[in-house]
């Protein structure tokens, strides 16, 4: 089973490390470029007949995106629309600091690099680092999807645009090293409302947000991804540093 917080920075003591999932596994993911729903469960642990469907069986939720790199700013925009029957969460609501408050950073996302040229850009849920313990654990904070609509985002990243993890100090010139890429893979976590979940309104910078707590079956969350053309570049990190996906 599952158990998770959301928004904030939570607990990590009695979590796992065991939900890594290394940089290089996006098949895990399926089509890269399909921009539709995409199961996070494993066929091992899966293949559950419950009283509530895996979501790969339900009606689509898809994802459509677009980048773009001008002189300033790398900017992707996505939208996804809900095709089921019931309402949705998406864990795309990133967190920031304005002093010792916490904000929602619109602009923001977790980004890795990818062999070969892929810059991986992420509005989801994390694993725990697999080489390191850490005390709390960051989880974006969700945003609510009614059956039918759609909902739209934007990353907008400043240049350099440079690694980031919760999980790591900022890359500086000290441990840094440039990369040209060809491509952005965007990754975009959602989930439906599970048997065990805990979910809870707040607002954040002045926008009605949700906090998604407790434990529920697998998979934990599910993914969208698209991959779009671009050319950009990357500073990426010449010290240890663990590229993740999402966590399933």
């Amino acid at each position: 089973m599952t158990s998770c917080g959301s928004g904030e920075k939570v607990d990590a003591t009695n979590i796992s490390a065991g939900n890594d999932l290394s940089a290089g596994t996006v098949n895990n993911y399926g089509n890269a470029n399909s921009g539709n729903p995409i199961s996070a469960t494993d066929d091992k642990a899966g293949k559950h007949k419950e009283d509530h469907m895996s979501d790969s069986v339900l009606p689509s939720v898809t994802m459509t995106a677009s980048a773009e790199n001008t002189t300033e700013n790398l900017i992707v925009k996505y939208e996804v629309q809900n095709h089921t029957d019931q309402p949705i969460y998406i864990w795309d609501l990133m967190i920031g600091y304005s002093g010792n408050e916490q904000v929602i950073d619109k602009d923001a996302a977790y980004i890795f690099f990818a062999e070969p040229k892929t810059i991986r850009l992420i509005r989801a849920e994390l694993p725990l680092p697999s080489t390191f313990d850490i005390a709390r654990k960051e989880i974006p904070y969700a945003r609510i999807l009614a059956n039918g609509e759609k909902i739209s985002g934007m990353i907008r990243l400043k240049h350099p645009v440079k690694e980031n993890s919760p999980y790591y100090p900022p890359v500086t010139s000290e441990n840094e090293a440039s990369v040209n890429c060809s491509e952005i893979n965007l990754l975009v976590g959602w989930t439906r409302v599970r048997p065990g979940m805990q979910i809870t309104e707040r607002t954040i910078s002045g926008q009605k947000v949700y906090a998604i707590r407790g434990t529920w079956d697998p998979p934990h969350q599910e993914i969208l991804q698209e991959t779009m053309p671009v050319q950009a570049e990357l500073f990426t990190y010449t010290t240890p540093f663990e590229r993740m996906l999402p966590v399933k």
